[in-house]
């Protein structure tokens, strides 16, 4: 692979991991601007409720905001963006030559001082009332962008058309907060969302590593499957109910004959040695559906065989437990025994009974069940592992 297209993959992993983390398209649009070769580089997006800018690449904002407000509500560039196919890239100056553009009120008074005039653009998309652009830009008194810097601008516009199709996809399901999905994550469990039609539109990290490993699960762009059939019949059953409870009242009748009907935890095989997966199935309403259309759906994925790291910092604090006493109740909550505690934590096994016993009396526990239920609900570390010893 020539060193060329190794800078163009680079830049293509960029726009998808923006098209994720939308706090990335400010290094993305660096990539494409350096890609490229432009002094700096801008995105923006159109909207039924108007144009934004998404972000811009070495230009100053706070210096220039309000000129870039005009230039992008503008009539000049409405009409000018308008022209442009979706899909090709091409230079602003093949459709203004660039003497007829210097000459512009547009040019003199807006973009000449931010240093722009020419342009290398591409329009990704653009729907009835939405479009996307990208426009990589450089001083009037340089040379004109050529075709192999054209060549690689256009590489990307499939992906930049991907990733905003990508973005607007998971935009449209908004089953929770950042917050939320950060509990899950801190949970160690996985999460894919599914919207109203049951296409994946969005894979947390631990979701994409069991889809990856494909022993059980599997998933691409049109849906999720086992790798047995009667437990993929019962996880689409599953899927069908939450999507009639994710629709709200005028759904209801239907959605509880489906979910009577179903199992909403569905056990998915995996290669022995390793146990099933367990995958539970729930609705994940959204506001967004139309009453009476199917809802959103969130798929929680759960491997009994990963173990869990207890936060010991949070639970001594709590619980005015030793150190050694935290440590020791976090083994136990990953299926210790006493002595196989002790051994790893290198006491006798009656220090650890001693431990134990200290342990059960804080925590107002009675039985090694209760405890670990107490640990497991409250206490699984935002790090997901190992557990000590391990």
């Amino acid at each position: 692979m020539t060193a060329g297209a190794q800078v163009i993959l680079r830049t293509v992993q960029r726009i998808y991991d923006a098209a994720m983390e939308p706090q990335e398209w400010p290094h993305c649009l660096d990539a494409v601007r350096d890609l490229v070769g432009g002094s700096h580089a801008v995105f923006t997006t159109t909207t039924p409720d108007g144009v934004q800018l998404a972000t811009c690449s070495r230009m100053d904002v706070r210096q220039h905001g309000d000129r870039c407000d005009k230039i992008l509500h503008s009539d000049f560039w409405a009409e000018q963006m308008q022209r442009f196919p979706a899909g090709t890239a091409r230079t602003q100056s093949s459709l203004v030559p660039v003497p007829d553009y210097e000459r512009t009120d547009f040019y003199q008074q807006l973009i000449r001082p931010i240093g722009g005039g020419l342009a290398a653009v591409a329009v990704p998309w653009r729907g009835p009332s939405s479009w996307s652009a990208v426009r990589v830009c450089r001083p009037l008194h340089e040379r004109d962008f050529g075709p192999e810097e054209l060549n690689r601008l256009q590489a990307l516009v499939p992906h930049l058309a991907k990733a905003g199709k990508l973005h607007r996809r998971l935009a449209s399901v908004d089953p929770c907060t950042t917050g939320a999905l950060a509990a899950i994550d801190a949970l160690g469990l996985g999460l894919i969302l599914l919207d109203r039609h049951g296409r994946p539109a969005y894979r947390n990290e631990r979701a994409e590593a069991v889809i990856a490993a494909r022993d059980g699960l599997l998933a691409d762009a049109y849906g999720i499957a086992t790798a047995l059939p009667a437990q993929t019949r019962a996880l689409h059953q599953a899927i069908a109910a939450a999507m009639l409870l994710a629709g709200g009242p005028d759904t209801a009748d239907a959605a509880l004959n489906r979910a009577a009907a179903a199992m909403l935890r569905i056990p998915v095989s995996r290669r022995p040695p390793s146990g099933p997966l367990i995958l539970t199935v729930v609705p994940a309403p959204s506001g967004r559906s139309a009453p009476g259309e199917p809802g959103a759906v969130a798929v929680l994925i759960s491997d009994p065989d990963r173990r869990s790291r207890i936060d010991t910092a949070g639970l001594a604090t709590a619980y005015g437990l030793t150190r050694r006493e935290s440590h020791l109740a976090a083994l136990i909550a990953d299926g210790f025994g006493p002595a196989e505690a002790a051994e790893t934590l290198g006491i006798s096994i009656g220090t650890a009974r001693h431990y134990l016993k200290q342990v059960f009396e804080k925590t107002e526990t009675h039985r090694q069940a209760e405890l670990v239920r107490l640990l497991l609900h409250s206490f699984v570390a935002p790090d997901s592992g190992a557990a000590i010893g391990r």
